[in-house]
């Protein structure tokens, strides 16, 4: 073999036409015939990417601003990871669109049709990749903070500033194995890793629950029933946790999540349903149990914890079983790396889909690209991430907001989309009214630092 052919970067096959993605496309063909219980486990089967996005979108800000909202506002606050989701789902079925109605990426879609302002600069280079950096600095803040705290619960004096190798040597070889999408096998083994991470979280904090005590009524109330916060603090907070559950992150994610996958037009009712029962579902339940948790600790104490190791420390003194201790830290460390990975993925494909790098597995620089996001590391090191990751969510809105309303135009284009453009005014409502919030969320933000919010 020569040199130059040792060199020569590799081709890489869109998934859609591999081998696994042609068996998943006959097979979902003849789901569809078979009795809704059958087909339902079918798709439970198939599902991935909604995981993926869920356990992106369960991050260090997530978590942070449901512990927060719990601490200073009880049961008032646990509609808005719901309802947020909710909105957000329009989004993600219009990413499900995407995929399936074209082979063309959004990014690149976006450029073609609407300019690279709107395309490459707010989508991928402000709103995905410098945002994926840049919220993992506050993973490694509450995730060495979890790991210390862990350690010292079984008598082990391992410091935040060692701790953090703990939170690499997970995400890592996942984010790698996951970011280079050539193998459909690695990929679907990282989906049922993070599936798994989910289910963690969904038993530790439940768990916890069952321990602090719950109020049915108070929680059924507080999840239909929006109640808006006085002050800025307050609506500071509102907007992280919004902006935690709609951003244009997420739904990057998903969308690149079913093209690695392969997905084509028959995998439209599938991504649907992933985003449902993978999204809304883990995402509304497990922080649900995270501000109930607190809202039952704090309710009607002073001190509200602000710092992520005031987040690990604040629900020891109410629980008294080490292991339901331990098993509350591990939730949180899988809660960050899920999270962790996600943005490894995102970083890597939105800066191949906004640059004019070639995405090659095997280049030198491909390893880099993925791992960028490590450089958060470094957030062991602070001590109080909790408003840099809000306040970072609430500026990054306007991008949102941008981007948002190009994605709107692109379902509704028929250059892109062809035949299969948005057709239900009901769905198009629902976009607008998710990249509404998104604006309304910059809005507010900006009115609560010129001080005009009331207190």
């Amino acid at each position: 073999m020569s040199h130059e052919s040792q060199n020569k970067p590799v081709e890489v096959i869109n998934p859609r036409y591999t081998e696994q993605a042609i068996k998943e496309k006959a097979y979902l063909k003849e789901l569809k015939k078979q009795p809704s219980t059958k087909r339902f486990m079918g798709y439970v089967k198939l599902s991935g990417p909604g995981f993926m996005n869920a356990a992106f979108t369960l991050g260090a800000g997530s978590f942070a601003s449901s512990v927060t909202l719990g601490a200073a506002y009880g049961y008032d606050m646990l509609w808005i990871p719901l309802y947020s989701f909710a909105f957000g789902i329009f989004m993600l079925a219009l990413a499900t669109r995407f995929v399936t109605g074209s082979e063309m990426n959004v990014i690149e879609a976006q450029d073609k049709f609407h300019g690279k302002f709107f395309g490459s600069f707010a989508t991928g280079l402000v709103a995905c990749f410098i945002a994926s950096i840049v919220y993992t600095f506050g993973q490694y803040a509450l995730g060495s903070d979890a790991l210390t705290s862990l350690f010292q619960v079984v008598g082990l004096p391992i410091p935040k500033s060692i701790s953090w190798i703990v939170l690499v040597a997970i995400s890592v070889p996942l984010s790698l194995m996951y970011g280079s999408g050539e193998n459909p096998k690695a990929v679907k083994f990282v989906e049922n890793a993070m599936k798994v991470m989910i289910g963690i979280m969904l038993l530790v904090f439940g768990a916890v629950i069952c321990v602090t005590g719950i109020n049915l009524p108070a929680m059924v109330k507080g999840l239909l029933i929006p109640k808006l916060p006085s002050g800025m603090d307050g609506i500071i907070m509102l907007i992280g946790s919004m902006t935690a559950t709609i951003g244009v992150m997420d739904w990057v994610l998903f969308n690149n999540g079913m093209i690695s996958r392969g997905y084509s037009e028959e995998h439209e009712t599938l991504g649907r349903f992933d985003a449902f029962f993978g999204g809304l579902l883990p995402v509304t339940l497990i922080l649900s149990f995270v501000s109930i948790a607190f809202a039952e600790a704090f309710s009607g104490k002073p001190g509200i914890p602000t710092s992520s190791g005031e987040l690990c420390d604040a629900l020891v003194g109410v629980i008294p079983s080490v292991w339901i201790q331990v098993g509350f830290y591990i939730g949180i460390i899988a809660l960050v790396v899920s999270s962790m990975i996600g943005l490894s993925v995102t970083c890597a494909t939105s800066f191949y889909q906004s640059t004019n790098v070639k995405r090659d597995p095997k280049a030198w620089y491909h390893p880099v690209v993925v791992l960028a996001p490590q450089i958060g590391f470094l957030g062991a090191f602070f001590g109080k991430p909790v408003m840099i990751v809000v306040t970072v969510a609430a500026m990054q809105s306007l991008f949102n907001w941008i981007s948002g309303n190009s994605w709107y135009l692109l379902g509704n284009d028929t250059r892109y989309l062809g035949k299969r453009v948005i057709q239900s005014r009901f769905f198009n409502a629902g976009i607008l009214i998710c990249i509404s919030i998104l604006n309304i969320v910059f809005i507010t933000f900006i009115m609560s630092k010129l001080g005009v919010w009331p207190e």
